[in-house]
């Protein structure tokens, strides 16, 4: 690459293209983790990983460079190896080409920040979704008019593809501030995220899917011919269509347009991801009636030793990218369980050498970062707290002329028995209050997101599909001694007591 080319590329104004790019060794402090097989390997072992997704790096770096330090700081503490997060702004771009400096300087720090913390990142490129920014603004940028389109246009249509290509290159040949490496020679970034949640809803026909997949295809081979160093993702949620639809968590997921087990066999797709919660869980019409915690759960191992099979057959690791259990609609004590389950499976996964290289949970933070409803503080209390015995009560008898009363009767003779937590203290069962108000997520399949289209699909869906987690035999998971097992353990105790196995030589 010239140094003129260079320079445009670290001011956002010009692209290199794939032909002119010149590919530079590697950072040296680093060994990058890389794919063999169906597993991650680092320094030629079989490695396996805890991590967190924090989205909310991107906007707090801005006002306070040290909470991201901190937060590294507290990642280290419970073994969080691996972060996930956005590699897009509000104004990152703002622009065909254009980017906000100041924005662009707060990815630089965290990226910094976390090769300094012995951390590895998953950047994601894009988002289905409206937060930071949409598909509908990606194609404002490209000049494409997204009034009465949806998303199918966006990924069909090529100014879109020449744009969305651009915001690659200009991501991953970015020079940082701090450090002065490329994106793309940076081995603090484990892998790129093509788009998070790439979902097509009602896309079911081969033309749709052909469509879908070729930008998919597209954008895939463009981050991996621009940083071959580092792995490549889609940030798929783990739905399947055309095969192994049993495996679905609802008669409507085929309707999602996502086929996962074709999308994983692209040829620069690295590592195959899901995303797995509660809330994809779904029955049949009229009332899409969800199935309890206790299902859940037993579904969710099934779900991804289902995905674990299919990776592993296909030569390819499986990252659990995303998965929660959201407060208040669920119990701290069911949070804790489902933890420590997901935590089992890993160090399963281990045991045996399994494909599931790493699970990372949705959210982490810190401090007082805002809440919509799946935060885990990951600087709460390690233990789970334990209430102070009630003091026995009290009883103060009339005194005798010209004597003194005793300040408390003797603690044989008080005015009614003591109570149970007296003598018996148990533990809590009450969870650190959130730092900031919860507010969820109510992002609803939109006309542009081809929610009547999905509705339509997954009406017709329901008629015949049969889910294989309601079959007896599917009741794996022994709920009563998870129960018990998990009655005295935080979040974070589960996170402490995994660590030194999953990171164990």
């Amino acid at each position: 690459m010239s140094g003129l080319l260079g320079a445009l590329l670290f001011l956002g104004l010009g692209i290199a293209s794939t032909q002119a790019a010149t590919l530079l060794p590697p950072s040296e402090e680093w060994e990058y983790v890389k794919p063999c097989g169906h597993q991650l390997c680092l320094y030629n072992k079989p490695w396996y990983f805890m991590g967190a997704n924090a989205y909310w790096l991107i906007d707090f770096v801005k006002r306070d460079k040290g909470i991201v330090d901190r937060f590294f700081d507290r990642c280290n503490d419970f073994g969080l190896k691996v972060i996930r997060l956005w590699a897009f702004n509000h104004r990152m771009p703002y622009a065909w080409g254009k980017y906000d400096e100041t924005e662009f300087q707060g990815l630089d720090y965290i990226v910094d920040s976390a090769g300094r913390h012995n951390i590895r990142l998953i950047l994601a490129l894009g988002n289905t979704w409206s937060a930071y920014r949409s598909p509908q603004d990606y194609m404002q940028m490209a000049g494409v008019d997204p009034a009465g389109k949806d998303l199918l246009d966006f990924y069909g249509s090529a100014e879109v593809r020449h744009f969305y290509r651009d915001h690659i290159s200009a991501i991953v040949w970015r020079t940082n501030a701090f450090n002065g490496r490329r994106y793309r020679d940076d081995a603090a970034i484990m892998m790129w995220d093509a788009m998070n949640e790439p979902r097509c809803p009602g896309c079911i026909d081969a033309k749709s899917q052909a469509t879908q997949h070729a930008f998919l295809d597209e954008m895939t081979a463009h981050v991996k011919a621009n940083a071959p160093h580092q792995m490549v993702a889609l940030g798929t949620e783990g739905y399947f269509l055309n095969s192994y639809e049993g495996w679905n968590p609802g008669a409507g997921a085929r309707c999602e347009g996502e086929d996962w087990a074709a999308l994983m066999h692209m040829k620069s797709v690295d590592v195959s991801v899901v995303h797995a919660y509660e809330r994809q869980m779904e029955s049949v019409p009229p009332k899409w009636g969800k199935c309890d915690f206790a299902c859940f759960c037993n579904y969710l191992i099934q779900y991804l030793s289902a995905h674990q099979r299919i990776a592993a057959d296909s030569g390819k690791p499986l990252i659990l990218e995303e998965y929660g259990l959201i407060l208040p609609e669920y119990t701290v004590e069911q949070r804790i369980l489902l933890f420590r389950l997901v935590a089992d499976n890993l160090q399963w996964m281990k045991k045996t050498g399994g494909a599931m290289a790493g699970a990372m949970f949705w959210n982490a933070a810190i401090g007082t970062v805002w809440d919509d409803g799946y935060n885990v503080y990951l600087d709460g209390p390690v233990e789970k707290p334990t209430p102070k015995p009630t003091p026995a009560p009290t009883v103060t008898p009339t005194s005798a002329p010209g004597t003194s009363a005793p300040t408390s009767a003797p603690s044989s003779t008080p005015t009614s028995a003591p109570t149970s937590a007296a003598t018996t203290p148990t533990p809590t069962s009450t969870p650190e209050p959130s730092r900031a108000p919860i507010v969820a997520n109510t992002e609803t399949l939109t006309d542009f997101l081809r929610g009547p289209q999905r509705a339509a699909c997954a009406e017709e869906a329901a008629r015949w599909w049969l889910p294989i987690w309601t079959a007896g035999w599917a009741q794996t998971v022994d709920m009563a001694a998870y129960t018990k097992r998990c009655a005295d353990m935080t979040v974070l105790k589960v996170f402490k007591d995994t660590m030194d196995i999953i990171y164990a030589p």
